[in-house]
């Protein structure tokens, strides 16, 4: 049943309340008549305060537009009003939007991707690098030396190295004691700044190239000497 507030009459279904309302009240009942709920009121005002109230309308308030739900709400301000919902500011352009994600909320200048944290970030964007970090022992190319490390811990070189051979190395290397640890034979490496432990050399080196802590693979910290000697030794 359906009933048309504005004579109070009942009808037997929504189809038919709408055709008594365009045939009986032509002139305003599009002022008492929500389509998407599908409801008549009583009066213009009340069909207002339902707009308002209801969480099947979400209004933009920079124009008349009204979406069911809030996140196409939100998509609508960023593409049509160069809006920030998070921070609930408006910009100028969408230029200023967009340097304003990257800035403050860790979008991909490339990609436009959002990530969680500026580490996860970074991490990201190695994908959009070249490959400049060269194997000691064949031809392929990476974007990080992590990376490139991992290639020879996977036994994917075509040099024959594996696990072993990097381990190996890692223990002839004059700097390891910085990041060597003592009587744990499951996480053998550790960063030399933070001491955060790691089971392999590639892990240790990524941690390394991230925003984790201050420690770095500059040529005069540990891992940088590291990987020099991976290079002079040739494994």
């Amino acid at each position: 049943m359906a009933d048309c507030k504005l004579c109070n009459r009942v009808l037997g279904n929504l189809h038919g309340l709408r055709q008594h309302l365009e045939a009986v009240h032509p002139w305003d009942w599009e002022e008492h008549w929500c389509g998407r709920c599908k409801r008549c009121f009583v009066s213009p005002e009340a069909r207002q305060q339902h707009l308002l109230k209801s969480s099947a309308h979400h209004f933009c308030d920079y124009c008349t537009a009204d979406y069911p739900y809030q996140d196409e709400l939100d998509l609508h301000l960023e593409d049509d009003h160069n809006v920030c919902t998070d921070c609930d500011i408006r910009f100028w352009s969408e230029s200023a939007l967009r340097i304003h994600n990257v800035e403050e909320h860790n979008m991909c200048d490339e990609c436009d991707q959002y990530f969680t944290t500026p580490s996860n970030l970074k991490y990201h964007q190695q994908t959009h690098a070249q490959k400049t970090h060269c194997c000691p022992k064949c031809p392929r190319m990476f974007v990080t030396e992590s990376a490139m490390v991992l290639h020879l811990e996977a036994d994917t070189c075509e040099g024959g190295v594996d696990l072993f051979s990097v381990k190996a190395t890692a223990y002839a290397c004059y700097q390891s004691k910085k990041y060597l640890r003592k009587h744990d034979p499951d996480y053998e490496f550790q960063c030399p700044t933070c001491e955060t432990p790691y089971r392999f050399m590639s892990a240790l080196l990524q941690h390394a190239e991230s925003a984790a802590c201050s420690e770095t693979l500059e040529h005069h910290r540990p891992l940088g000497k590291f990987l020099h000697y991976l290079f002079v030794r040739r494994l």
